[in-house]
């Protein structure tokens, strides 16, 4: 008879039912990772070519090879090989996987009768049984939420993108918007630090913050593989965590956890959260990884306060926030003045401002560079300094080869970083290498889809590369999302030399932003290329009453 039954170690696979057992317990396997383990040890002792192993797996399917390191890193998992020491599946680089545990193959019948003498009585009444049963689920329920094993299905494919909405804020504390917010930004930055894994920024997620949001359609807008959908709640001195993972390809469910913790401990619940949910999305984490999802930015727990309230005014995009995120983020400094992080947000925020011609450069930059700087004295790993940096370097200190160092060393350190890709691009059109720019800034639209900044670049690209045609295309659907395309599309329609156009444009940009110091300069341009020339005086006359205005056109670049 052909061989039924393969045992190792302590597990055996039933071939006919499918099914792997240890030591007699069923283990659950999604078909495709069973498969993959029954072809393995089928195989025993010889490599298996891994273009073998896709096609007999996927016979009718062409798939990445990520699959099938998927399925074999679960089903490491599975049989514990770091946790037992012992070794089932070995990694042949550039070629394969072999399985190197003692297989031993049986037949139907031996199986059969070996089950039979080695079973244990079952003698169990129905009631006894019930009574075991519910004792076994109240142990159970205490370890549910262990770390070692989800308490849902693995993903069956990897997951190469993810967005984390704002935590939803419940119970005595639901009118505390920011929290969710703070919960959802630093795990985003925990998760950056992974270059395998590509992780919506905060500006792309933070208008998800409805108690009714549809993590789906969420996960669609923002074109990722997956979700992470959560909820916060205070209780007495403990905070609860819920937490769901969905496919956004068909809005299943792949995993499901909750994280409960001391209030006091705020960074307990962040570390926690972030390893929970590391493991959920299968991913083995190098050494400077984990190092750096487990890093805390200060250990001051009202500086951090401070700190993430700044980022949330910061992402705001108004100069009432702005100038609210100056003040916490400088509150933020004086609990913990080695805050890195919150130094890279003061240079943000004076750059913000300045590039808003709201604070006039001799006094902005100054304090945005001493800001950066001494962000990157503090944590030279920090992407969001080494940007800050760089946007100073281009813009207003007109040293290219320094601002794109500092461009080049925050994408080393996070690749999938929108904000070092969009400045990156901003560089290059500078320079005048137009078709890079157009690349850097695509990517940066892929990676950060919803941030205004991010889509004006990508149109600004297009600008500087004379494609003025494509810009007009761009900006077209942008219009009901950003009321700044308005202006875009006006500089679009003035390269194109439709002046009259770019004039209702840019009176639109005014009628919704008045103090639009680029679209008002601008409009003067449009009206003067038309011969309307008292129209353009006046323009001309109200900039020369306003002194901060000498740089307005700083921020686009020609």
């Amino acid at each position: 008879m052909s061989t039924r039954y393969y045992e190792f170690g302590p597990f055996q696979i039933d071939r006919l039912n499918h099914a792997l057992r240890r030591d007699g317990k069923n283990i659950p396997l999604k078909p495709k990772v069973f498969d993959t383990l029954l072809l393995l040890v089928e195989n025993h002792g010889r490599v298996v070519d891994k273009d073998e192993m896709l096609q007999r797996l996927w016979p009718d399917t062409v798939v990445e090879e990520s699959n099938l390191s998927q399925n074999v890193y679960l089903l490491r998992r599975v049989l514990e090989e770091e946790t037992d020491g012992q070794r089932y599946i070995e990694t042949v680089p550039k070629r394969g996987y072999r399985f190197v545990a003692t297989v031993t193959e049986v037949e139907t019948e031996q199986r059969r009768m070996s089950m039979i003498q080695t079973r244990t009585p079952r003698l169990w009444k129905p009631g006894i049984a019930a009574l075991i049963g519910l004792l076994l689920i109240g142990l159970g329920s205490a370890f549910i939420w262990s770390t070692k094993r989800p308490n849902s299905p693995e993903p069956t494919a990897p997951i190469n993108s993810i967005a984390v909405l704002p935590f939803k804020s419940f119970g005595s504390d639901a009118s505390d918007e920011n929290l969710g917010f703070w919960m959802a930004d630093t795990l985003i930055t925990k998760l950056s630090n992974v270059k395998r894994l590509v992780v919506r920024p905060i500006s792309s997620v933070r208008k998800f913050t409805s108690t009714n949001e549809d993590a789906v359609a969420a996960g669609r807008e923002l074109k990722v593989d997956a979700v992470l959908d959560a909820s916060i709640q205070r209780t007495g001195d403990r905070i609860r965590v819920t937490m769901r993972l969905v496919n956004v390809k068909d809005g299943a469910p792949l995993w499901t956890r909750i994280v409960d913790e001391q209030v006091s401990d705020p960074f307990a619940v962040q570390d926690r959260v972030a390893e929970q949910v590391t493991e959920a999305l299968a991913l083995r984490l190098t050494s400077e990884e984990k190092n750096l999802v487990a890093k805390h930015p200060t250990q001051n727990s009202e500086a951090y306060r401070l700190c993430m309230l700044g980022r949330y005014y910061w992402g705001r995009p108004d100069v009432e926030n702005w100038k609210k995120a100056i003040d916490y983020f400088n509150a933020a400094i004086e609990k913990d003045s080695n805050y890195a992080l919150a130094y890279a947000g003061l240079a943000d925020s004076y750059l913000s401002l300045v590039a808003d011609s709201v604070l006039p450069k001799p006094e902005a930059i100054p304090k945005a560079k001493r800001a950066a700087m001494t962000a990157l004295q503090l944590d030279s790993s920090l992407p969001e300094a080494h940007v800050a940096l760089a946007r100073i370097k281009m813009t207003y200190d007109w040293e290219w080869t320094a601002a794109e160092n500092e461009l080049k060393r925050a994408l080393e350190l996070n690749p999938n970083s929108g904000d070092a890709h969009r400045e990156y691009a901003g560089y290059l059109t500078n320079v005048g290498q137009n078709e890079q720019a157009i690349a850097e800034a695509k990517l940066a639209r892929q990676l950060d889809p919803l941030t205004q900044l991010t889509n004006f670049q990508f149109v600004w690209s297009h600008i500087g590369a004379r494609r003025y045609d494509e810009a007009i295309s761009e900006c077209q659907p942008m219009l009901a999302m950003f009321p700044r395309a308005h202006f875009w599309l006006g500089m679009a329609y003035l390269g194109n030399r439709m002046n009259e156009q770019a004039i209702k444009e840019f009176d639109e940009t005014l009628r919704s932003a008045k103090d639009h110091p680029l679209a008002k300069a601008a409009l003067g341009y449009a009206y003067g290329a038309t011969g309307q020339r008292e129209q353009a005086n006046k323009i001309l006359v109200e900039f020369k009453l306003v002194t901060v205005t000498s740089a307005c056109m700083m921020t686009a670049p020609v």
